[in-house]
């Protein structure tokens, strides 16, 4: 939605519109050639290019628009299964490479790697990816809640 006071400041606000909107629409076109509808072919690599995608495009946009329900619209737009799942998209894009991924390791892994991303430190977490990945090719990755108690451990001996 967007009122009176919202083009107070900005030169040529309907051509910026247009622009935001042509960009939007180019993103949703890009995610959906990346995205199988079948959710349960949606591997940790497609899910980190998405978020690459969209962290992108949010540094892309920063400070030029707010975005009303932006997380709905993302949900909506790309197939995804909540606004929480947005955010830890947009994060595994941000603070994951390329290389850091691998098919091996299911989402919900990475999910739980980037909830504890501040607590662990910059090194830490690196050193976590690393480990992730390995322990995924060595076949000795934990089920989701066995690694997720891995943090809580961790958290109370440093307590």
């Amino acid at each position: 939605m967007i009122d009176v006071y919202d083009y107070h400041g900005i030169e040529e606000p309907q051509e910026k519109i247009k622009q935001f909107k042509k960009m939007y629409f180019e993103l949703v076109n890009k995610a959906q050639k990346i995205m199988p509808k079948n959710k349960g072919k949606r591997k940790s690599s497609t899910l980190w290019k998405i978020g690459k995608l969209l962290y992108d495009f949010n540094k892309s946009i920063k400070n030029e628009f707010e975005i009303t329900n932006y997380s709905s619209a993302i949900v909506r737009d790309f197939g995804l299964s909540g606004p929480r799942s947005v955010r830890y998209i947009i994060d595994f894009g941000e603070f994951f490479t390329e290389s850091d991924i691998s098919d091996l390791v299911p989402f919900s892994h990475y999910m739980i790697l980037i909830d504890q991303k501040n607590f662990v430190g910059k090194s830490s977490f690196q050193k976590e990816k690393n480990r992730l990945v390995e322990m995924a090719t060595n076949g000795t990755l934990p089920q989701r809640d066995k690694y997720r108690s891995e943090f809580k451990k961790l958290e109370k001996t440093t307590n």
